[in-house]
């Protein structure tokens, strides 16, 4: 039975019409998808150079008092003694 040209006609327009929105969805998520990865790249090297700065901060921090120490050692004063204090009442 050969199909009727008109019911055929409507059938290619709505599958057209729906590719054309698929294909729409599809370019919009990838564009979103892009986008997020920027996002998330950026944000991570700006993390990485945060703490790459804090890390040299810390580590002249420790070698400073690792100098500090090894001169207390070296010389005549005598070793600091530590106390410590309970606070009343606990």
């Amino acid at each position: 039975m050969p199909l009727c040209p008109q019911h055929t006609s409507h059938q290619v327009k709505e599958a057209h019409a729906r590719l054309g929105r698929s294909l729409v969805k599809i370019q919009k998520n990838r564009h979103t998808s892009i986008v997020e990865s920027e996002n998330l790249k950026t944000m991570f090297r700006n993390w990485e150079e945060k703490w790459m700065h804090r890390r040299e901060l810390i580590a002249s921090r420790i070698q400073m008092i690792e100098t500090q120490l090894k001169e207390l050692g070296e010389s005549d004063l005598p070793m600091p003694q530590f106390t410590i204090f309970d606070a009343p009442g606990e």
